[in-house]
């Protein structure tokens, strides 16, 4: 991999890992995440990392600038998807990128049968990890990709009451069913089908495809 390219990966990797909203851009230097590089980045480096990041839309960064560097930065939501669906490989990303086909028309929604009286009541969590996962990147991109277009609200809460209903002792696979083909038509429809909705269908028709729900 191009030296650039894993600064950027690790840079990438920083953003996820920080609790904080947007950390420091600078902070980075001097983070566990630098030192697995060998030497560790410079300043130079990082400077020509957050250029490439911003460049894919992978970051967003203040005009507040310390030293030619933007005092902080934040994944966007394609950044977000680059890092949990790629370990922030960059060049494995634009390869991605490049072979899917976006113009295709969504899939008809599911229509889901009443239950047989013999149907489970409850599916394994294991199996649900990558509903999870793309309920998690929901809640993690919409405030900073979907605030200003005031959608978000909706969007949100179907992806938290999808995220609660997968991490609980017993998942209900109806309730599950029903929240995903609800957290899709929110992807697929308004602004957030160009953004979100274009990195995330695929995701979460994989993820219900892997769950195998009764």
């Amino acid at each position: 991999m191009p030296r650039i390219d894993a600064v950027a990966r690790e840079f990438l990797r920083y953003l996820y890992a920080e609790d904080h909203f947007r950390p420091e851009v600078a902070a980075f230097l001097h983070s566990p995440h630098a030192r697995t590089l060998t030497p560790p980045p410079d300043h130079t480096e990082l400077a020509e990392a957050l250029d490439s990041l911003r460049h894919h839309q992978l970051v967003a960064t203040g005009r507040e600038h310390t030293d030619g560097l933007p005092h902080r930065a934040g994944l966007t939501g394609t950044g977000l998807i680059c890092v949990s669906e790629h370990d922030g490989d960059l060049p494995a990303w634009r390869r991605t990128r490049t072979t899917t086909v976006l113009t295709a028309p969504p899939p008809p929604p599911h229509v889901i049968s009443p239950r047989p009286a013999a149907e489970p009541t409850t599916v394994p969590t294991d199996s649900l990890h990558g509903i999870a996962r793309v309920a998690r990147i929901c809640l993690l991109a919409l405030p900073t990709v979907h605030a200003r277009y005031g959608e978000h609200d909706p969007v949100q809460r179907t992806a938290r009451q999808l995220f609660d209903a997968t991490r609980g002792p017993h998942p209900d696979p109806r309730r599950i069913r029903s929240l995903t083909t609800e957290l899709r038509n929110h992807l697929s429809t308004g602004t957030i089908a160009n953004t979100l909705g274009v990195v995330l269908l695929d995701s979460l028709d994989e993820a219900i495809r892997e769950a195998q729900l009764p």
